[in-house]
């Protein structure tokens, strides 16, 4: 096994400065398209269809005919309440409810 032994080869500090200059030329430019260059202007469009549901707010809602519908009082729930023998019972209790 051969001892080599070579000079070390200085690196231009020119580069290292270079480096950090352009790194703080995009910092610079990224502050200023973040904080200071003007926002582009915004143009919505203008909602036409309005008047179609104008005969949907006007019309006149009575509670007692929307709960003595049938098809309302056919349906039924699928799923159950939750009991504390099963599933609800592997989860946590919720500490933020007073006991």
């Amino acid at each position: 096994m051969a001892i080599v032994v070579e000079e070390d080869r200085k690196k231009s500090p020119m580069l290292g400065v270079a480096g950090w200059l352009v790194f703080v030329v995009i910092l610079a430019a990224a502050a200023y398209f973040m904080f200071f260059a003007p926002a582009p202007q915004v143009t919505l469009p203008l909602a036409g269809g309005l008047s179609a549901v104008a005969p949907l707010v006007q019309s006149p809602v009575q509670p007692q005919t929307v709960e003595a519908d049938p098809v309302l009082g056919s349906l039924h729930s699928a799923i159950s309440a939750p009991t504390s023998t099963g599933p609800a019972a592997l989860n946590r209790p919720n500490p933020f409810l007073a006991p």
